[in-house]
């Protein structure tokens, strides 16, 4: 029986990478692609532009808005915690709504306040478990958003998710803005490095589902960045590059600037985007350009992609430095951008690659060929090419999200900067209208101005279940 389960589950992996190959690019996805470059001001439409051309926008849930936690920075309204669940149908008719609004294979962050905590003080974990895999169902690719308290005690509870959900990624968020978490009082956690013990806790964790399901769950990290933990930017990159084990689960490493929004404290001395990159640098051990890839705006996100060479963990900048290989790659961007990198349990990724570039032959001719030239002329360093050929080496996104003050999304309308960020956002989710009953893609940022607060109005009249 096990044997025949196996051979079944091989051939539908085979069969799904096939179509994989032969149908890479989504014809949905490709049109809501072109609606979105289309829609971005005229002179964000550069070469490097990935809005429009390989996402659309990520998107979010306006879940559950409880949290048991209550950090100095805290983009919420003050009432969250008063604030009803929403129903399960509720949930659904908005990831219905994200779906249509970003097309097939876009990324979904399932979030509002800490979901897996609110969902497991009520006792309703199978509905978080069916949000989930209804999400997954319907095209899109769940993260989950927590400060992972609730997991890290009841790692059951994430199985669950992996099993019986299909959830494949997960968002902690760990820094010493926290208030709350378990044997790790604000006043007593002086550096970064002090948690240090919390993020290997999750790595181990990871390990051991993945050792146990044979499911590939992989981790992203959230930190926040204020005046007071600046400094330890670099030690917490440096944290995550020097093991091979971290950088195999956490694939994503986000330093968050400090915002003047929702019930946070801000600094004294406010932290910047230009001061958290210089420490993300420093880090990295490597001087790596802000904008080299361009999402939405340059002013609301700087991401770099890392590779690292096994076992020195030596790193270098993924995106090249000279002028040709860049254009080279904008035009396969244009090209062949639309395909999803998402990975899937079929491990369809390479496949669709493949298939992309099999429809534009003398393009992957090109982007070879580019790739030898840069081997021989030595910048790609030999070891990294060894690295590469033997299966060592890794790769990690780390950067920056920017996010505005309220007073300044407020004042948007006589701010042609701030109106351009809102238009190109990249970081939005599907709110329904009550006045209207139409669904619309609301920046973050917006949210956290003055929509959060509106739709915590919206529900605290319709009433429901509210954590203790």
């Amino acid at each position: 029986m096990r044997a025949r389960v196996l051979g079944e589950l091989s051939h539908s992996r085979w069969r799904a990478r096939w179509q994989a190959f032969l149908h890479p690019i989504d014809r949905e996805k490709k049109t809501l692609l072109r609606e979105r470059w289309e829609s971005l001001p005229d002179d964000l439409r550069t070469p490097n532009q990935v809005s429009g051309r390989h996402l659309t926008h990520c998107s979010f849930t306006t879940g559950a808005s409880y949290c048991s936690f209550h950090c100095t920075h805290c983009y919420l309204p003050k009432n969250a915690n008063q604030v009803p669940m929403p129903s399960l149908a509720q949930m659904k008719e908005q990831i219905d709504a994200n779906r249509r609004l970003q097309g097939p294979g876009g990324g979904l962050q399932i979030t509002g306040g800490d979901v897996a905590d609110a969902y497991f003080r009520t006792g309703r974990q199978d509905e978080l478990v069916e949000i989930v895999r209804y999400a997954v169902e319907a095209g899109l690719v769940p993260m989950l958003m927590t400060h992972g308290q609730t997991l890290i005690e009841h790692p059951d509870f994430l199985e669950k998710l992996m099993l019986d959900g299909g959830l494949r990624q997960v968002a902690v968020h760990i820094d010493m803005t926290q208030v709350g978490r378990h044997v790790y009082p604000i006043a007593q956690v002086k550096s970064e490095t002090d948690l240090h013990p919390v993020r290997e806790a999750f790595t181990r964790l990871a390990l051991q589902l993945r050792r146990k399901t044979g499911l590939p769950l992989e981790f992203a990290h959230n930190c926040t960045v204020t005046e007071r933990n600046i400094q330890d930017v670099p030690k917490v990159l440096r944290w995550f590059i020097s093991d091979a084990e971290r950088t195999r689960i956490w694939r994503n490493i986000s330093f968050l600037p400090e915002a003047d929004t929702g019930r946070t404290r801000i600094s004294k001395h406010p932290v910047t985007p230009e001061q958290v990159w210089e420490k993300i640098c420093e880090g990295a051990g490597i001087k790596i350009e802000r904008n080299v890839a361009i999402f939405g705006h340059p002013d609301c996100n700087n991401g770099a992609f890392l590779l690292i060479a096994r076992p020195s963990g030596r790193v270098i900048s993924a995106l090249p430095h000279d002028e040709k290989t860049r254009a080279l790659l904008w035009e396969a961007l244009s090209a062949v951008g639309a395909i999803s990198t998402y990975a899937d349990d079929a491990g369809t990724v390479p496949y669709r690659v493949c298939g992309a570039l099999a429809h534009h032959p003398l393009l992957a001719i090109r982007l070879f060929t580019r790739a030898i030239a840069l081997v021989v002329t030595g910048r790609i360093p030999a070891e990294l090419v060894c690295a590469l050929l033997t299966g060592r080496a890794q790769t990690i996104n780390t950067g920056t999200h920017n996010f505005m003050d309220a007073n300044r999304v407020a004042n948007a309308a006589n701010d042609p900067t701030t109106k351009k960020r809102l238009d190109a956002c990249v970081f939005k989710g599907a709110v329904k209208n009550r006045g209207t009953g139409k669904w619309e893609a609301v920046p973050m940022c917006a949210m956290n101005q003055e929509r959060w607060s509106k739709l915590y109005e919206e529900r605290l009249a319709d009433g429901g279940d509210v954590p203790q």
